[in-house]
């Protein structure tokens, strides 16, 4: 029986149907693979810590059928909000990290983020409940007292007195009202709203909040769209450091923060961050750089129909240690200061010291997102710092487990760092059009084709401007071996022959 590599009999005993000998026998070698976007992916969680932690990503990623790293940045914003800015960390005389974490995951629509964020975040909206219902008797009190006031003033004013007598009883009316506050029902986490909005809640909570979100609004709204146009971002630059900020607003007084912490958990669409590659002012200014980012597969498709429930031990461990650290912290408005042991600060810097060549301006790899790549030691040490505190809430230093915990996961931070920059920017992966054609290879099952045939079927493909974008496509192909250009055949007729290319077998038989 005949055996040819676009016609394989596929019977044991030929040796063109085994790899190596076909290959060998007609001449070609392995091609290398071309890496989806090279993105590291996520630790598994086994033996790490805190347990409770990853038991719940582990719980919550199989209940709802979502990569992992969707409840992990969405738990370290839930943590961070926890906290509200009620403790910090000095790694140095002269370096504080505040434990204010922006998070942001991008996941197609679908992915039932909001579903995911409602179970993450709903221990800590019932510790919101319960200190609003604390919190109610005093609120009632107070404002019965102030409306009780503010008639007395209104009495003595239309009583008219403009004696020594009756201006000095008025002035202390006055003065009592004034000296009457209301307290705002506690708050610790809200949707996306306005700055201006934001400022008045972070104001009445003491200069902290946590916003967390399934959709991409924030991020319209900074862009300016109740502004005009004209983005609006102090706020949240400088609540991400505790950073003295003062927002004036039209017709109204002016909010002074004198140290606002926010903590943001954002689950939004790749279509989103794509959209901040025209809102230059969020490079710029720094807003980007103080994100951290995931841009997971997505699992459409091979996703559990019918999976377990969320299991209600692991359910209820997590709202345990939530719970305990946001009662713990909210005890108190002083803030506390955490210090790194001598073992997590040697840590901390061997990490900055693999990381320092990779932002060098010319030759590191990390040279394009240097300005997120800077804050990412500090990114870091808010991370172990939320690790210890999920397990401790008491602890008032953060040691070299916890360091490393954060430390392990800088690879998958990064890269998605740079997947996520790749596409706020408009950036692609330099090697994706080499891969749509081999997608096309696959489909169409080519033993050979021209240049004219790839220019056919995919110049309606984005990056396919012209025929010579094809040609640099294929040309990668061939260098990584997967196609090879076939001996010209004779020439006859008017015009120049379209280029034909011999394709890999390898190509015809796997998806790439």
């Amino acid at each position: 029986m005949s055996c040819t590599p676009s016609k394989p009999c596929r019977t044991a005993e030929c040796e063109f149907c085994d790899p190596a000998g076909w290959l060998a026998a007609v001449g070609w070698g392995t091609p290398e693979r071309i890496a989806k976007n090279a993105k590291t992916p996520l630790p598994a969680s086994d033996g790490r810590q805190p347990a409770r932690l990853w038991r719940m990503v582990d719980a919550v990623a199989e209940a709802y059928q979502v990569p992992r790293a969707l409840p992990l940045l969405l738990v370290l914003a839930i943590l961070a909000a926890s906290i509200g800015g009620r403790r910090r960390v000095r790694v140095a005389p002269d370096w504080t990290e505040v434990l204010a974490l922006y998070t942001a995951a991008a996941v197609p629509s679908g992915e039932r983020k909001s579903p995911v964020m409602a179970a993450l975040s709903r221990p800590l909206m019932e510790v919101e409940s319960e200190l609003a219902e604390q919190m109610a008797p005093e609120v009632a009190r107070q404002r019965a007292l102030r409306d009780l006031r503010a008639a007395a003033v209104e009495k003595l004013k239309r009583k008219g007195d403009t004696s020594a007598t009756g201006i000095a009883e008025l002035e202390g009316a006055v003065a009592d009202l004034e000296e009457t506050v209301v307290p705002a029902l506690p708050r610790l986490l809200a949707d996306d709203s306005t700055p201006e909005a934001m400022a008045r809640l972070m104001a009445e909570q003491g200069g902290r909040l946590g916003v967390l979100s399934a959709e991409g609004g924030l991020f319209s709204t900074l862009a300016g769209r109740y502004s005009s146009g004209i983005p609006n971002l102090d706020l949240v630059l400088k609540s991400w450091s505790g950073d003295f900020c003062r927002v004036d607003r039209i017709s109204r007084e002016t909010i002074t923060l004198t140290e606002p912490v926010l903590s943001i958990g954002l689950a939004v669409q790749p279509d989103i961050l794509a959209t901040l590659a025209e809102a230059k002012s969020f490079r710029g200014s720094g807003l980007l750089a103080r994100f951290l980012y995931a841009l997971p597969d997505s699992l459409v498709g091979t996703r559990n129909v019918d999976p377990a429930p969320l299991p209600e031990p692991v359910a209820q461990a997590y709202a345990d240690a939530v719970q305990e650290l946001a009662r713990r912290v909210h005890a108190t408005a002083e803030t506390v200061d955490m210090k790194l042991t001598e073992p997590a600060r040697a840590v901390l810097n061997a990490f900055r010291q693999e990381l320092e060549p990779r932002l060098h301006p010319e030759h590191g790899d990390l040279a394009g997102i240097a300005d997120w790549s800077n804050k990412l030691p500090g990114q870091l040490v808010r991370v172990a710092a939320l690790f210890t505190l999920f397990t401790d809430p008491a602890a008032d230093e953060v040691d070299e487990t916890a360091m490393r915990e954060a430390v392990d996961l800088a690879p998958y931070l990064i890269s998605h760092a740079q997947a996520a920059f790749d596409l706020m920017t408009g950036r692609r992966s330099p090697l994706e059009p080499a891969r749509a054609v081999l997608r096309w290879i696959h489909k169409k099952k080519p033993a050979s084709f021209t240049v004219r045939q790839a220019w056919r079927d995919l110049s309606g493909q984005r990056w396919a401007d012209d025929t010579e974008a094809i040609r640099q496509a294929i040309a990668d192909l061939e260098d990584l071996g997967w196609v090879r250009l076939a001996a010209p055949p004779e020439h006859r007729g008017p015009g120049r022959p379209s280029e034909r290319y011999e394709v890999h077998p390898q190509a015809l038989k796997e998806a790439p």
